[in-house]
């Protein structure tokens, strides 16, 4: 099994903590954001792990890791970040962002799953989501709708209540099956200015969750890996400032619980 940590990004909602660093090394609980996950992985038996990099590439600088770096990371997205490192795409791969920090018991079941490409769901996310914003919590809401074990729509804005059966926390598990079909999807439209189905990003662009829905809209089978909470996004300063209120009002382990 390959860890493949997407950590290119400019972090520009956090632009208050990531002027000097790439957001993937902002310190939470003693430790950066990547070594949470590199931690969690190693315990789990992934030693084969790559960091795919960008903004501030050179602060990156873990050791025993591997390192793609997106040179375009100003001008492209997540689908392009992980397909810098194309030639390791091959056999089961975990595939996640280098925002989130999860506990060992959601990876677990991450990797018990048999699915060819499986996504991390959680089904038990409204709590955390109105803790996060407030009232306007569904304002930052996106489609994510399940029939029968199987995701068929995902990533739309302002959806419908009936829409929303989970959230999405940046996770993928891939089988080898999964990493050819990956790879198949990028060759096809990695050449041309395909709009995503929302017509609003060329290719370049697209967020993984287009990446995901064109290979629905293909009729492969994209399944969700549903968890319960065990998870936290680090998208916003307010969602920095907040994790760590919580920590010290010890109200974090409604949402992520603690190990020290």
């Amino acid at each position: 099994m390959k860890g493949i940590i997407l950590a290119a990004g400019l972090g520009s909602r956090l632009s208050k903590y990531t002027k000097d660093c790439p957001k993937g090394l902002l310190s939470f609980l003693g430790k950066s954001l990547l070594d949470h996950q590199l931690e969690v992985m190693r315990d789990l038996g992934i030693e084969d792990i790559t960091i795919i990099k960008g903004y501030m590439a050179d602060k990156i600088k873990i050791p025993e890791v591997n390192y793609y770096t997106n040179y375009k990371f100003k001008e492209t997205n997540m689908v392009e970040s992980l397909f810098c490192a194309i030639e390791i795409l091959e056999g089961p791969c975990i595939i996640t962002y280098s925002d989130v920090i999860y506990e060992k018991a959601l990876l677990q079941t991450v990797l018990s799953s048999k699915n060819d490409i499986g996504v991390v769901v959680d089904d038990d996310f409204e709590d955390y989501w109105k803790a996060r914003l407030g009232s306007e919590y569904l304002s930052d809401s996106e489609s994510l709708v399940i029939e029968n074990d199987i995701i068929t729509d995902i990533g739309n804005p302002s959806p419908s209540l009936e829409e929303i059966n989970g959230r999405y926390v940046g996770i993928i598990k891939l089988s080898g099956t999964g990493s050819e079909i990956f790879k198949k999807t990028h060759k096809l439209y990695s050449k041309s200015s395909k709009l995503n189905n929302l017509g609003n990003r060329v290719f370049n662009k697209w967020h993984m969750t287009d990446f995901l829905q064109s290979i629905i809209d293909k009729k492969m089978p994209v399944n969700p890996i549903l968890v319960s909470r065990g998870w936290l996004e680090f998208d916003t300063d307010d969602d920095y400032e907040n994790y760590q209120k919580w920590a010290e009002k010890d109200t974090l382990n409604r949402f992520f619980r603690i190990k020290f």
